[in-house]
């Protein structure tokens, strides 16, 4: 259970790093919540983030259908990012294609 305590750090670690070197416009928040993280898009774009997201071999998850209809809060663009998910050989290679899926939004 610690090992995997530690792989999960580093992950959490690794991604907002990466995104903080090669996606700045990115804000990524509920870090603390879990094996997850949202990834906060400029207005519009979860849409064509998914989609580029998809071409780059990703599965991800917008926001959009995590949003309550009867909400009255604005809407906000999102990510859902698992971070846990991936198999440890292919990690970094997740996280680059989400920076490339990101950039070609």
């Amino acid at each position: 259970m610690r090992r995997m305590r530690k792989v999960y750090r580093r992950r959490r670690d690794q991604l907002t790093t990466t995104l903080a070197d090669r996606a700045p416009h990115i804000t990524v928040t509920g870090i603390a919540a879990g094996l997850h993280a949202v990834l906060e898009l400029p207005a519009g774009t979860e849409v064509t983030t998914l989609r580029a997201a998809a071409r780059h071999g990703l599965a991800l998850d917008g926001l959009a259908p995590y949003r309550h209809p009867d909400s009255t809060a604005p809407a906000r663009d999102g990510l859902v990012i698992g971070y846990g998910t991936p198999a440890e050989h292919a990690f970094a290679g997740a996280l680059d294609a989400l920076c490339v899926a990101l950039r070609d939004r």
